[in-house]
């Protein structure tokens, strides 16, 4: 009876607010009878909950399978537990802290309790969520384990309250709650109120929260809609349910990384309703739709779109938002008067940063989720009910007309909000299980820029699995790239590709066998070192089959990004070759620099595989993991690419590396041959948007949130993004100077041709790319025989790169039933390149245009520049060259 009322005391000092929950959070309750807390030795330790007290004792080890769950806490002092499951399950409802007492009975240590791994131990659940129809009724299930009450509050399609209805735990062992609704109530929207406590402040809260599983929204996410994706008619283009795509060989696919408002806000073909929405891209006479069927026709195989699941960053409300286009002519002649001008930085700042219009017009890259199934409304022509589902449909079946498959960008490491803030919807159903927290403090781990969650979480990996597994069957997305992908366990994107793998084209509309999925298998944060699980990063996926960014060639290329490294050069951009005048002064360094770059792009042209083995500078012969280089274990798993969203933009980046003196004609010469270090190795291309016709961001480094001045595009080519004011001042501010200088610089002015003649040479490396099979080798036995490097080793002439791939006496099938193989030589220098031919028999490819020649057993290579050579079937004597 003490205990009891001590407990009552504490509780209700908790809700009142008189006493903070706990002093830290290193207490975990990792499955029912075992829990693990970091605490000083003491007499008696217990758990303390609303109703009832458990004593612990301390044991030895976590049990293995609990000590390999969970790596960051096995080394922590166990403690065992004996009390009914019953009681557990009641007292995960409550508030929870593991106490420690002196021999006297004072409290001497107390920890809030984190108890995700109970959760997943006694209500883990693989049954259907959110909204499902049945022939006469529908049923909506809610994963809430920890909620003392769930109520579904019903609206009409004019979102007026109708009636609330209780639900039932039909699934106690799994948490679930379960309504069910009459087949009228299609098209209604619903919301949750939900009596749950919450650790942010240890009370119990009604809350009143949306869907985590929603399928159709209101207008900015306030109440979730009933739909039937699958068999309502309304929500369907016609044709849409015989739509069924043959997709490719992942080693077929180039990637173009789009962004929806990016693509059509400026365009004039395309009428005022749609632009910077889903349905621009059905207009097949519009200047994008144009652009991108060009690069269909000459090869490109997928449109990446940034993210474009619902967010919780732009207004859907057009009445809230505060576009700059209205005054785009204004703004324009005040940066022909000064491109170093700070008007659109100021007026995006109005009145201040964390208010100004930058937070309220109508762009954003999208990286800040609220709903994860759901299209974002501001894409869409009405985000009030379901037109974002059609619309975004109608955009994947225009898309499809042209040759382009469509990627989606998913962002489950982190949400837009949590707690009890307006946006946070995982937070407030199941609060302290979705994210990932600080495991001494309880802090919220926010290393991804938001409120990170946690996929070691059986629920939230399910969550990622249903959601992509939604998009895939219901939106026919082909391939999906994870943001932030090395927070998330290796084990989930494993998982992710076997239940993709079973869709097929009979039974689901899609072939999952052949969905491609990618990601930043980048190793930072408190995950970093497989700290908490083994991580999806780019050493530990090497066989997955899951493709990872391949920085190692992109940062060799350009040299790094300015922001990082200011004026260092890359291969491509004049290391050692010609410096600028911020240079290393020291020549040897400068060319040791040049060469380590040439051995990181040889790896990274032979798919960064990992096994291999090439001559490197210091004449050894290696294994491309030597150095820390390649990391893949086939070909697609490496994601070849210069530039993307991230960062500045090729263009921008290159022209802070080039002397200053370069003509015009030159600097594109480098940003061509960039790409083509991109479009003629093995793996995935993959392409910034934009980046053929020289996009610029007016150097900004980071325009998630710098609005569509310096973001849109201009398919016409009669309008380019170089000069339009220094950037946003939060994330280019120190280094404001040094950009006026660049962007003031008169040798650097972009004309309609220049970005004409960077379109033409890119799509003329596509075709070349896609002429022959053996730029796409798909297994690493291929390319560690047929492909070869030359002009290597400790004597090899700086600057020059000279590649082979053979398709005959290396062994393995006949690939190319028109060639013997090809040479490409690379050459970045100023000056033209003699290089020794590997075989003779070569003549230019058909496509090629420039002035490189064969001159006998020579092969002379213009200045900046990527020749292609290749041998007919018929192409004379010569053994085409092996590898190692």
């Amino acid at each position: 009876m003490r205990t009891f009322c001590v407990l009552l005391v504490l509780s209700l000092m908790v809700q009142c607010g008189r006493e903070p929950m706990t002093d830290d959070a290193a207490a975990h309750w990792v499955a029912d009878t075992w829990l693990v807390w970091n605490v000083p030795d003491a007499p008696t330790y217990a758990i303390q909950a609303d109703d009832a007290n458990f004593a612990l004792i301390r044991a030895e080890a976590l049990p293995d399978t609990l000590a390999v769950r969970y790596p960051h806490l096995a080394t922590w002092p166990v403690f065992r537990l004996d009390a009914p499951e019953d009681a557990i399950r009641l007292a995960v409802q409550g508030a929870l802290a593991a106490v420690a007492t002196d021999a006297k009975g004072k409290t001497t240590h107390r920890s809030r309790i984190q108890f995700a791994g109970l959760l997943d131990h006694l209500y883990a659940y693989d049954g259907p969520l959110g909204p499902r129809y049945d022939a006469d009724s529908i049923r909506i299930a809610v994963w809430a384990p920890t909620s003392r009450n769930l109520v579904l509050n019903l609206y009409d399609p004019d979102q007026i309250p109708l009636r609330s209805v209780s639900g039932r735990r039909d699934h106690p062992s799994a948490g679930v709650w379960t309504f069910a609704l009459g087949s009228d109530a299609d098209r209604h929207y619903y919301r949750f109120q939900n009596s749950v406590h919450h650790h942010h402040d240890g009370r119990i809260h009604d809350l009143t929260v949306t869907d985590p599983y929603s399928m159709s929204l209101s207008t900015d996410g306030e109440y979730s809609q009933l739909v039937d994706l699958a068999r309502d008619p309304l929500l369907k283009p016609a044709g849409w349910d015989g739509l069924r795509k043959a997709l490719p060989r992942p080693v077929d696919i180039t990637l173009y990384e789009a962004h929806i408002r990016d693509l059509s806000v400026l365009d004039t073909g395309v009428p005022p309703a749609h632009k910077g929405t889903y349905m621009a891209l059905t207009h097949p006479e519009s200047d994008v739709v144009r652009h991108l069927k060009s690069l269909a026709d000459a090869g490109l195989t997928h449109i990446h779109l940034l993210p474009v699941n619902d967010i919780g960053s732009v207004p859907e409300d057009l009445v809230k938002r505060s576009d700059i286009l209205p005054e785009w002519d204004r703004f324009e002649g005040i940066v022909a008067q000064d491109p170093t001008s700070t008007a659109i930085s100021d007026w995006l700042t109005t009145p201040d940063r964390a208010t100004g219009r930058a937070r309220t017009d109508g762009f954003n890259w999208g990286y800040d989720p609220v709903h994860f199934n759901v299209p974002e409304g501001s894409y869409a022509t009405d985000p009030d009910g379901p037109a974002r589902i059609r619309e975004m449909r109608e955009m994947v079946m225009a898309l499809d007309a042209i040759g382009l498959k469509v990627v989606i960008d998913v962002v489950y490491n982190h949400t837009y909000q949590d707690g009890m803030d307006r946006f946070s919807v995982l937070d407030r159903i199941v609060p302290g299980y979705y994210h990932r927290y600080d495991p001494v403090t309880g802090a919220i781990e926010t290393s991804t820029c938001c409120f990170n969650t946690a996929a070691e979480h059986r629920m939230m990996a399910k969550l990622i699995h249903d959601s992509v597994e939604l998009w895939a069957t219901q939106y026919k997305i082909d391939a999906f790239r994870f943001d932030l992908m090395g927070h998330h366990p290796k084990s989930v994107m494993q998982e992710l590709t076997r239940r993709l793998s079973r869709l097929t084209l009979e039974e689901h509309g899609v072939d999952g066998r052949r969905i491609y999925i990618y990601g930043e298998g980048w190793d930072f944060g408190e995950v970093a070192g497989n700290r908490l699980f083994e991580q999806a990063t780019q050493f530990n996926m090497g066989g997955t089959g899951i493709g990872n960014f391949n920085d190692r060639l992109r940062d060799a290329i350009r040299g790094g990004n300015f922001t990082d490294r200011g004026r260092f050069q890359g291969f491509a951009n004049g290391q050692y070759l010609f410096p600028n005048e911020d240079a290393e002064e020291d020549p040897v360094k400068r060319k040791a620099a040049l060469l380590e770059a040439a051995d990181r792009i040889r790896v990274g042209l032979a798919g960064n595989l990992s096994t291999y083995r090439y001559r490197n500078r210091f004449g050894e012969v290696v294994d491309g993991g030597n150095e820390r280089i390649g990391y893949t274990r086939l070909p697609q798993e490496s994601i070849q690419y210069v530039d993307k969203h991230d960062n500045e933009t090729l263009w921008d980046n290159t022209q802070t590396k080039l002397p200053r003196d370069m003509g015009m004609d030159d600097r594109v010469k480098v940003q061509v041959l960039s790409q083509s270090f991109i479009n003629y190795s093995q793996g995935v291309p993959f392409h910034h948007m934009a980046t053929d016709i020289l996009r610029s961001k007016s150097l900004d480094r980071n325009s998630y949130d710098s609005g569509d001045w310096y973001n849109a595009v201009d398919f016409t080519m009669r309008r380019h993004g170089w000069g339009k004011g220094l950037p946003p001042i939060w994330d280019n501010g120190e280094r404001w100077q040094a950009i006026a200088s660049f962007l003031t610089q008169p040798t650097i002015s972009v004309r309609s041709g220049h970005m004409r003649s960077a379109n033409e040479a890119f799509r003329r490396q596509l075709r070349i790319r896609y002429s022959t099979p053996l730029f796409r080798l798909e297994s690493a036995e291929d390319v560690h025989r047929r492909l070869a490097f030359h002009n290597t080793g400790t004597d090899q002439i700086p600057g020059l790169i000279v590649m082979s791939v053979s398709d005959a006496g290396c062994g393995g099938a006949d690939l190319d039933p028109a060639h013997d193989g090809l040479v490409v030589v690379f050459n970045a220098a100023l000056v033209p390149m003699d290089v020794r031919a590997p075989v003779t028999g070569l003549s230019l490819h058909p496509e090629y245009r420039g002035d490189a020649a064969v001159k006998g057993s020579t092969l002379r290579v213009p200045p900046l520049e990527a020749a292609v050579f290749v041998k007919g079937q018929q192409g004379g004597r010569g053994v085409f060259p092996c590898n190692l």
